[in-house]
């Protein structure tokens, strides 16, 4: 009887631990860790592409209202960090560690410790809500190289895609991608784009409204206006890898210098 009722206890500790290891992160705009002291001609907006339940893309848009620079940098979402009041975890799983309100705050404030910045805006998208999006514009207006062309049974060039083609680009993966670069995010600004320089008001409404009940975000209507013109344009557009080649650590599971990317993070950022 008495090992019996050890073996019960036993278990119901395993499951505690299981339910607290589970339990979601609730945080608030006070948590954010935010570095003070940076240029703030500088905004920097985390975007996250969800497919489902799993992060695909992690993006960081920085964008320099003074000189009109934009630095886009992808974060492989398989480095470990330290989760605010979470512990160690991979990147890419971070934002759904965070109960229903804290999802996106707690990416930011990770990405903050990590890369010493004060971002404080976000977006989460999951892009299979995008077929639906697109359809609003009409079709989305896609550069393809000769690779993705090949690929796709199309034409290089220029390709009008519709709701029903989106998610089979986002989702092409070719050896010759260059590691900065999402297809999900480089959909998103074109969609984003094309609405807002559509000319229609109902249309850019239309899409607003839906973009907005799609989206986890806190992202005001006057930085999306700024992001996609700096994404769009500007004589100083860079893409950068976070960790680059050369900073990765050859460990399973990959982890990275932390002070080499932030050294050159904001080398590109603020220089």
């Amino acid at each position: 009887m008495t090992k019996r009722i050890a073996l019960i206890a036993l278990a119901l500790l395993l499951t505690l631990s299981c339910v607290t290891a589970l339990a979601e992160i609730s945080i608030t705009r006070k948590d954010l860790n935010v570095v003070k002291g940076l240029d703030q001609n500088v905004t920097n907006v985390l975007i996250l592409l969800q497919d489902g339940d799993q992060t695909d893309t992690i993006m960081l848009a920085g964008i320099n209202s003074k000189t009109g620079r934009a630095v886009m940098t992808r974060l492989d979402g398989n480095m470990i960090v330290n989760v605010t009041k979470g512990g160690e975890a991979a990147l890419k799983d971070v934002y759904m560690m965070g109960d229903k309100k804290s999802k996106g705050l707690l990416a930011v404030s990770t990405i903050n410790s990590l890369l010493s910045l004060n971002i404080n805006t976000y977006v989460a998208l999951d892009i299979n809500v995008l077929p639906e999006l697109v359809e609003n514009v009409g079709t989305l207006n896609m550069q393809y190289d000769a690779q993705e062309a090949a690929a796709l049974g199309t034409w290089e060039g220029i390709n009008h895609l519709t709701g029903e083609d989106i998610l089979t680009y986002i989702r092409l993966r070719l050896d010759s991608d260059s590691p900065a670069r999402s297809r999900g995010y480089d959909a998103l600004m074109q969609l984003l784009y094309q609405g807002l320089h559509s000319g229609n008001i109902t249309d850019m409404m239309g899409l607003g409204s839906k973009l907005l009940k799609s989206m986890d975000t806190n992202l005001n209507a006057l930085n999306a206006v700024t992001l996609v013109s700096a994404v769009q344009g500007g004589s100083d557009r860079r893409e950068l890898l976070l960790p680059a080649e050369e900073q990765i650590v050859t460990t399973d599971p990959l982890t990275a210098d932390a002070e080499a990317m932030r050294a050159l993070l904001h080398a590109n950022l603020y220089e």
